[in-house]
């Protein structure tokens, strides 16, 4: 019968005290604990699309999703939405309630055919191989949402963005369980107006999209000085700030 060890045994060699690593916050966030994430734009759809940490490193991946089609068509939308609303008004001042009456609705008609036609943006963020984020459009008109939910199903938050905020400066909301917690916004309006026009022939004519919840900044989308998002504050969650960030990166006109 062998007698038990009389040395002491190390506290790292003993199974019973080995106890497995602790799961930190950044561990548990994976690809969302950077706080620096750097898109690839100009991208056909169908490509391959990667979104890069600080160094350079793969965090996310996607399928480009760009479509000239549909953002024509919600710029159509919006422009026969406006028209016919001033024509609507302009006929109510003249009395013609009948004529205005019809105008509207021929206003809404053709604003609800034009959005109905246009291919409505579903798109998954992976991380390594496995789902991480999916962006999926639910409405059109009159304003665009998109739901942002998590691999298990659960919803994290919707984006909606006003037809209207595309003849000037573009303008997202974003709602938690109804309750609008942040905001996005181009910087300049005029900035934002000509970008529109030239944006896509110099950067230097692009805006960038600031984030602000409660009135603190949260984040910023950068379009001048590259195609990137920077996360200053964990106000709102990372993932839904991805989430925009890309539909603003790979989709805006």
């Amino acid at each position: 019968m062998s007698s038990p060890p009389t040395e002491p045994v190390a506290p790292d060699q003993n199974p019973v005290l080995l106890s497995p690593p602790r799961r930190t916050i950044e561990s548990a966030m994976g690809a969302f604990a950077s706080a620096e994430f750097h898109f690839t734009t100009g991208l056909h759809s169908g490509e391959l699309a990667q979104v890069r940490g600080a160094s350079g490193e793969v965090l996310l991946t996607y399928r480009a999703f760009a479509s000239i089609v549909g953002v024509i068509a919600a710029f159509l939308a919006a422009i026969v939405a406006v028209a016919g609303i001033a024509a609507t008004l302009l006929l109510l001042s003249d009395a013609s309630y009948v004529r205005a009456a019809i105008a509207l609705v021929l206003t809404f008609a053709f604003s609800f055919i034009i959005a109905l036609l246009t291919p409505r943006i579903g798109v998954t963020l992976h991380e390594e191989q496995q789902p991480a984020l999916t962006i999926a459009q639910q409405a059109i008109f009159p304003s665009a949402v998109y739901l942002v939910t998590a691999p298990n199903g659960a919803h994290l938050a919707e984006l909606r963005k006003s037809f209207l905020s595309r003849l000037g400066r573009n303008r997202w909301r974003i709602f938690q369980e109804g309750r609008m917690v942040g905001e996005a916004r181009e910087l300049s309006f005029f900035g934002a107006i000509l970008r529109k026009f030239l944006g896509k022939f110099s950067r230097s004519f692009e805006t960038d999209v600031q984030i602000a919840s409660g009135g603190i900044e949260v984040g910023r989308i950068l379009r001048r000085t590259g195609d990137a998002l920077v996360v200053t504050n964990d106000a709102i969650d990372r993932r839904v700030l991805v989430a925009l960030a890309t539909l603003v990166l790979g989709r805006e006109p």
